[in-house]
């Protein structure tokens, strides 16, 4: 399956995990326009923190926070959509309804509105 991410803030505890995104492997994070823009909020909402991405197999990044710490780290996932759904960067339309996913209806079909405001056709 591959190492997957979770984007850990240590100093305010808090963390991104995307949950039900289609994104957590490293090229997927990158790639993905909306854990892109997630994550670039949160980097930017927390200036001058110690904040990395945190492999679910191997060491933490933190020398002095456990990586099972990590996963009691408040989780603010379903607030960073909402904070840039109102900020007209992100959209929500619900879950992809795909019979194939397991469970179905379980991924959020969230988009980004980039370029002004407008949902581009991907």
């Amino acid at each position: 399956m591959g190492v997957t991410y979770e984007l850990a803030n240590a100093d305010r505890r808090v963390k991104l995990s995307f949950y039900r995104l289609p994104a957590w492997k490293q090229s997927e994070l990158t790639c993905c326009p909306v854990t892109a823009a997630m994550t670039t909020a949160f980097v930017f909402n927390y200036p001058g923190d110690r904040i990395a991405f945190v492999p679910d197999i191997g060491p933490s990044p933190f020398h002095d926070v456990a990586t099972d710490d990590i996963d009691g780290f408040e989780d603010l996932t379903d607030a960073y959509i909402v904070k840039l759904v109102k900020d007209g960067i992100l959209s929500d339309h619900g879950f992809i309804d795909d019979t194939e996913i397991d469970p179905p209806k379980h991924l959020r079909d969230i988009r980004t509105t980039w370029p002004s405001g407008a949902q581009r056709d991907e």
